[in-house]
């Protein structure tokens, strides 16, 4: 069952993508999947384990953190889905190497990037998320500006997804900045 906050959370960004989407069937713009475009570098700022926190006895690895995520997505796509490769990274030690795919769902000047991925977790003496083996669901929502940048929140969660006997988990939200990479000629 979903934390109080993270309902919250999920809510919250809920609305704010439906007054966006709203806005953008009355200016008569409809949504639709980005098929090609730049690849992307994309770095985001904000909190490791930002909502549920759940403090235990002696547990500092449940605290909130200031965390990086640094991702790139490839330009390539396969009816609308690319590949994404990335890190993040807490301030006690804790990062994960990840990798997965992603599709652009855009409507006027605003894109809505849902990811799947999956990869290795180190704890440091972060959170304790039982095993290395983890998976990671992002959701970002950008204001895409004329230069093709993108600037807005991202939220995401790590799990193993019940593949190991405990799921703690932790939920992430951060301002993501993303900027389109282009190589070689341009056709």
């Amino acid at each position: 069952m979903l934390r109080k906050k993270t309902r919250l959370a999920v809510l919250g960004i809920g609305a704010l993508m439906l007054m966006v989407a709203g806005q953008a069937w009355a200016m008569g713009e409809g949504l639709h999947v980005i098929q090609g475009g730049p690849a992307y570098f994309n770095v985001g700022v904000g909190a490791f384990n930002a909502a549920g926190v759940v403090p235990g006895p002696g547990h500092r690895g449940n605290a909130t953190l200031p965390e990086i995520d640094l991702e790139y997505q490839t330009a390539a796509k396969l009816f609308g889905v690319g590949a994404l490769y990335g890190i993040v990274a807490n301030t006690d030690g804790g990062f994960m190497g990840y990798t997965g795919f992603y599709s652009d769902i855009a409507w006027s000047h605003w894109v809505l990037t849902p990811a799947l991925a999956m990869g290795g977790y180190h704890q440091g003496r972060g959170k304790y998320l039982d095993g290395t083996f983890q998976f990671r669901l992002e959701l970002s929502l950008d204001y895409q500006f004329a230069n093709k940048s993108r600037f807005g929140l991202k939220i995401a969660h790590i799990s193993n997804a019940y593949t190991k006997q405990e799921d703690p988990g932790e939920d992430e939200i951060m301002l993501n900045y993303s900027m389109p990479l282009s190589f070689g000629k341009k056709t």
